[in-house]
């Protein structure tokens, strides 16, 4: 495990009212993770995203107005590794 590694971040968070920490009491796996996550949410939308990624300054003015519509229940933007040109593997 590693949660010592991210006491730092916990305690650079913990007072900022924009952050709600989750820490779960053991490992059990990222898709079971954000299911507790989005559990535990309150607002009308949430926005889900790994650590390494990186958002365009306007994708939650374009995502938002799509979730206006009561018939969808989900929106995602377009996704593109940054190192897709970086050797033949990448690509």
């Amino acid at each position: 495990e590693n949660r010592e590694a991210l006491q730092l971040v916990h305690e650079a968070f913990a007072r900022d009212p924009r952050f709600n920490i989750l820490v779960l009491p053991q490992n059990v796996g990222k898709r079971k993770a954000q299911i507790a996550a989005i559990r535990r949410s309150a607002g009308d939308m949430v926005l889900n995203v790994d650590s390494d990624t990186i958002l365009a300054s306007d994708v939650i003015r374009k995502l938002v107005p799509k979730m206006q519509d009561a018939a969808v229940g989900a929106a995602m933007g377009q996704l593109t590794a940054r190192n897709r040109s970086d050797s033949w593997l990448t690509r």
